[in-house]
């Protein structure tokens, strides 16, 4: 009798769960012979193509180094009246270990964001008279071409100076939930042209539909079903505008409580903020109570208003300039209170002063997203006896003109690239990323690696997000800028004008960049995009010391060995606070060393260890891989700064 079953009498689970269907022990053995085989032929030829991979690259540094030897030569042999000095006598050619040169052009492969100098000769000279770096594993670090690095510095200013470039702004709209600070982002794109008026007739009629017809004006940023049928703004919605002066990208942050992790990516990339306050009365209560202060300690009592807790978030990520936008005041009682809204500022002007804003640097606006009263002088009002009744007590600016006060923002692209990547898509065989340049430069053609993963690739596309009339999407990457408000001409010059810089996106600017020989699967929202060379990649590590400030109403103190969720730019990750250095109040003579517990409005140095390697540099290298907030049980505890990175 076989030994085989009757494959006819088998039904499908057993034709294919039946473990002795083949119950010859010879047939797995040759199976797996021949498997072990193919793995060690797989590996071999692997290892002949890394071998030939690396000899190439050593031939290609070998006569790109040759190169650098004859032009350093001949520029030695010439250099009499050119500024360079050269230690060698009696000898026309530079000598082996003499001085060196960098090239203008960046050899294939290879990117040219700048890395950090130290020397003032080398900040002071705008040609490629750098001396060329070289480290044992990377070989010589690439230096900024002479001609970009020109073009790049001359456009650092900004203003009435017809040479310079527009400036960009990264601006967050901040708030209590119901504030309307979607709506107010749907009328400012209304004002500016930059959605037609035909496309709210069309929003009106379906928020109607749904007996939301006063959310029309936020549907233009809250695109999501979901967030239309609620009424709540859930994730960062990201528009362009264009002003006489700047060109602004747009980060609509939800107001609710329970959506904080994504109003801190949207603050964290962000150089400035748009604060909306709901005038009405209990609305403003409701936004900026304490919370916490009441005896039954039940949830409601220590619920703080999301307009106080944004307000630190965003100076603990790094904003400094906010303009306030004094909502719905066409609802307070008084319709247009001067006294309303001169209550509403002297409170919300001291707490910012209070978390170390600048009065300086916040001004104070009165406005109706709903009826566009104040938003621009140029913009349809809707209610133009409400506009009469504010411009009888009220001179200042409208929203419009307040948002082109704000203060140019440094960019820092003389440093090493850094590319935070928010959003992961694929497209044929390339790899589109979006994010944000938060230093250095990217140009189409460079040579990247991808952290903490560490795979490399090439950059074949290149995108900034602009501005596009009548409809812009989440992320609308067009070829023109529409005329800003009022049709006037601005003086300054578009990136595209520039030869040099074509092609190529600048620190600030929101990217969108297409990869090319890198696996989609390794890529997610919070990695890095950064050069190749090992001097010039961040660190990946698990630990780290920093200075924190801890929330003052805080639930429950600070404990070493506490659990927490860290929150950085784009992704949250588990930490351990391992380690209490420091603590110090206000008022104190010294620090205290070695602090068994931290408590509300503490400052503290401490040491964190997270649960996996991260992308992190100290604040002052890179302040957006060095800015973090601390979160436990659905509140946030402490925003922080990192000092150093431990190994």
């Amino acid at each position: 009798m076989s030994r085989h079953r009757n494959i006819r009498d088998l039904d499908e689970d057993d034709y294919y769960d039946d473990d002795d269907y083949y119950d010859d022990d010879e047939y797995y053995v040759e199976q797996q012979k021949e498997k072990e085989k193919k793995q060690k032929e797989a590996a071999a030829k692997k290892v002949k193509e890394n071998q030939l991979k690396q000899q190439q690259l050593k031939q290609k540094q070998q006569k790109l180094e040759q190169q650098q030897q004859q032009q350093a030569a001949k520029k030695t042999a010439g250099a009499s009246s050119g500024g360079i000095s050269v230690a060698a006598s009696g000898n026309k050619g530079a000598k082996k270990g003499g001085v060196s040169f960098s090239v203008a052009k960046s050899p294939p492969g290879l990117s040219v964001e700048p890395a950090k100098r130290k020397s003032s000769d080398a900040q002071s000279s705008s040609s490629a008279s750098v001396g060329k770096n070289k480290n044992a594993q990377g070989g010589p670090i690439p230096q900024i071409p002479a001609n970009i690095l020109t073009a790049l510095r001359s456009l650092g200013s900004n203003g009435n100076n017809n040479n310079a470039i527009r400036s960009h702004l990264s601006l967050v709209f901040l708030g209590h939930v119901d504030a309307g600070k979607s709506t107010l982002t749907g009328r400012l794109l209304l004002a500016l042209n930059h959605v037609s008026q035909r496309q709210l007739q069309k929003y009106q009629k379906a928020s109607s539909a749904m007996g939301k017809s006063s959310f029309a004006l936020a549907w233009f940023t809250d695109e999501d079903e979901s967030e239309r049928e609620r009424g709540v703004t859930i994730d960062i919605a990201t528009k362009f505008v264009t002003t006489n002066k700047f060109d602004i990208t747009i980060l609509d942050a939800p107001g609710h409580k329970d959506f904080i992790p994504n109003m801190i990516s949207g603050t964290a990339s962000a150089d400035c903020g748009l604060l909306v306050v709901a005038a009405t009365t209990g609305e403003f209560e409701a936004g900026f109570a304490r919370g916490g202060g009441n005896a039954d300690n039940n949830a409601s009592s220590r619920t703080c208003g999301q307009t106080r807790e944004h307000i630190v978030l965003s100076r603990g990520l790094g904003v400094t300039q906010f303009v306030v936008a004094v909502n719905k005041l066409d609802a307070a009682d008084p319709a247009w209170s001067k006294q309303r809204f001169e209550f509403i500022k002297s409170l919300v002007l001291a707490f910012l002063k209070e978390n170390g804003f600048k009065e300086k640097k916040i001004t104070f606006v009165p406005v109706s997203g709903l009826t566009g009263v104040n938003v621009s002088k140029e913009g349809k009002m809707e209610d133009e006896e409400g506009w009469k009744t504010l411009r009888k007590w009220y001179k200042g600016p409208t929203l419009v003109e307040a948002l082109d006060g704000f203060i140019p923002a440094k960019r820092e692209f003389e440093k090493p690239l850094r590319v935070i990547v928010t959003d992961v898509s694929s497209e044929g065989k390339n790899v589109t990323v979006r994010g944000r340049v938060v230093q250095g430069f990217v140009r189409m053609g460079d040579r990247i690696v991808v952290l903490p993963v560490g795979d490399e690739a090439n950059v074949v596309r290149v995108e900034r997000g602009k501005a596009t009339k009548e409809g812009s999407s989440p992320y609308s990457f067009a070829a023109s800028t529409p005329s800003p408000n009022g049709g006037s001409q601005t003086p300054e010059r578009e990136m595209e004008d520039i030869p040099e810089l074509q092609n190529c996106a600048l620190a600030g600017d929101i990217v969108e960049v297409s990869l090319s020989g890198i696996d989609p699967a390794r890529l997610s929202p919070g990695c890095v995009i950064c050069h190749p060379h090992p001097t010039l990649r961040p660190k990946v590590k698990r630990k780290f010391e920093a200075r924190v400030m801890v929330m003052e109403r805080l639930a429950v103190p600070i404990i070493r060995g506490s659990q927490v969720l860290l929150h950085m730019h784009s992704i949250d990750v588990p930490a351990v606070l391992n380690k209490l250095v420091s603590s110090e109040k206000r008022g104190d003579a010294k620090p205290r060393q070695n602090p068994r517990v931290l408590t509300g409005g503490v400052t503290a140095t401490v040491e964190i260890t997270l649960s996996e390697k991260l992308v992190i540099e100290e604040s002052n290298d890179c302040k957006s891989l060095g800015r973090f907030v601390l979160r436990r049980g659905g509140d946030t505890i402490a925003v922080g700064l990192i000092d150093k990175v431990l190994d």
